[in-house]
């Protein structure tokens, strides 16, 4: 079929006898589809979020993105999975730019660790990082690949082994790297992503590098994603879990223990803190906590900041508090 002009609407698109149902083979008309589509055009139009629940059998992938690419903005997709990923970007996305006459501008985003740094890859030619027969055999690999690859990414080693403990070491996360200050920068692959995104429509993410670019803003080479006007969430319900891992605090049973037993040793800690910690540590350690957790870490967490803040006062300094182990 030849491809036709852009649908003027989302409601043309998804209607009973609109633009979809001549193109898919064994359409059928989703009312909820069609439904959640034009609220997903309302949100994207009036700048409001959008909490959507749809069903097994929805369409819900086509029902955001037809709306996303027709807003003509740049909008991020993150999803949980590797699978829905790849279904957006290899199966979903080029079954619409058949029917487009203007081609999509859409690219594929992976976490930094997925790809390959060229600057380590030449330092491992001169410098001792290679550790046995393996990660000998593993970097002739990899130096053969980085000749020929556009992207860095590691994927495209089929013949990698999955627990390669060489590819940590040549990786492109953001530890090591020295950013516009690399040789490498100009043919960093790093720098080919942020280019692609920055020319793209359409970004398909997943939560984990969404949240690691939102916690990097403001860091020197820490954001990834250029500027977007929305963001659609697939597969919400791991939002919780991967956000907290960037912007929660936990705490544990053995660093509570450590802390109880260096209080008193504190810069500014009093006598009567002994038996308010103790008090905590005691809710904390009941079979059944008579207090909440929030409310036994909120008396805990005051102590410490008392403890600290007069730990930074002259003449007090950070080299003389008694850090726990693990703690400083």
């Amino acid at each position: 079929m030849p491809k036709s002009a852009r649908p003027a609407t989302v409601r043309h698109f998804f209607s009973p006898h609109g633009t979809l149902s001549r193109w898919h083979p064994n359409y059928e008309f989703r009312p909820g589809q069609l439904e959640m589509a034009l609220e997903v055009e309302a949100a994207l139009k009036d700048d409001v979020p959008l909490m959507v629940e749809a069903g097994t059998g929805t369409g819900k992938t086509l029902a955001y993105l037809v709306p996303a690419i027709l807003s003509g903005r740049r909008i991020v997709i993150s999803t949980g999975t590797k699978n829905l990923q790849e279904q957006l970007f290899f199966k979903d996305i080029p079954f619409l730019q058949q029917h487009f006459a203007q081609p999509l501008r859409v690219c594929y985003m992976k976490g930094r660790n997925n790809y390959a740094c060229r600057q380590k890859i030449y330092d491992a030619e001169t410098e001792p990082i290679l550790s046995g027969l393996e990660e000998v055999a593993d970097f002739q690999i990899i130096r053969e690949w980085e000749k020929t690859t556009a992207t860095g990414d590691r994927a495209e080693i089929r013949q990698l082994p999955e627990d390669s403990t060489l590819w940590p070491k040549i990786d492109a996360r953001r530890e090591l790297c020295p950013g516009q200050k690399c040789p490498q920068f100009e043919r960093c692959f790093i720098t080919a992503m942020r280019r692609q995104a920055a020319e793209s429509d359409i970004i398909i993410v997943n939560h984990h590098l969404f949240f690691a670019d939102l916690a990097s803003r403001g860091e020197e080479y820490g954001g990834i994603l250029p500027p977007y006007a929305a963001v659609v969430f697939d597969e919400a319900h791991e939002i919780e879990d991967v956000a907290g891992q960037y912007f929660g605090v936990s705490v544990s049973n053995y660093q509570l223990q450590d802390l109880r037993a260096t209080s008193p040793r504190w810069p500014g800690a009093r006598a009567s803190d002994r038996r308010t910690w103790m008090r905590c540590w005691s809710r904390w350690r009941a079979p059944q906590r008579s207090s909440s957790t929030s409310s036994i870490l909120r008396r805990a967490a005051a102590l410490a900041r008392r403890w600290t803040t007069t730990a930074l006062t002259p003449p007090y300094s950070p080299r003389s508090w008694p850090w726990p182990p693990g703690w400083s």
